[in-house]
């Protein structure tokens, strides 16, 4: 009798989430953290910028330069775009690939538990939240591309100016 009983405490203290889910668990972690910051980012790079351009700002900075652009074609001048200054770090643009690469690191901790045979539970929570994570903060740049360009297009039909088509 004793030989079994030492087999059923041993079979459950592998299958024991806490002594067995350490990828898991640490992959669970990156993922949610790249969650909570691809959620919570355009509020996190409007802190951390204050003096960031709106996104109406700067599609009227855009369609400027491309109606600049266009008078200098239509003139026979070659355009020389007005130089910008750098301002140092940008953490707007880091910002994105570093959500992302939290739920890619999710991912691969998750990837990583279910190969150590680790909970399913717990692995396939880290690939999931993982995935939200960077579906979510995709979802976020392309909203933004597709907000910015619609604003560019109406303020270049409220110039005037159309584009030429191919």
């Amino acid at each position: 009798m004793m030989p079994d009983t030492q087999d059923q405490t041993e079979s459950q203290d592998a299958r024991s989430p806490s002594k067995r889910s350490i990828v898991g668990g640490i992959g669970l972690a990156f993922a949610l953290l790249g969650l909570v910051a691809a959620i919570m980012s355009p509020w996190i790079i409007d802190v951390l910028e204050p003096g960031r351009k709106p996104i109406d700002e700067a599609a009227v900075e855009v369609a400027t330069k491309i109606k600049d652009r266009l008078i200098a074609k239509a003139k026979g001048d070659e355009y020389i775009p007005p130089v910008e200054t750098e301002t140092g770090f940008d953490i707007g643009k880091w910002y994105p690939a570093g959500t992302i690469a939290l739920g890619l690191c999710g991912i691969c901790f998750g990837i990583g538990g279910f190969c150590r045979h680790e909970d399913l539970r717990i692995t396939g929570s880290s690939v999931t939240v993982g995935l939200a994570a960077i579906v979510f903060q995709y979802f976020l740049l392309l909203a933004a591309a597709i907000i910015f360009f619609m604003l560019v297009a109406i303020i270049l039909s409220a110039l005037g100016i159309e584009l030429p088509t191919p």
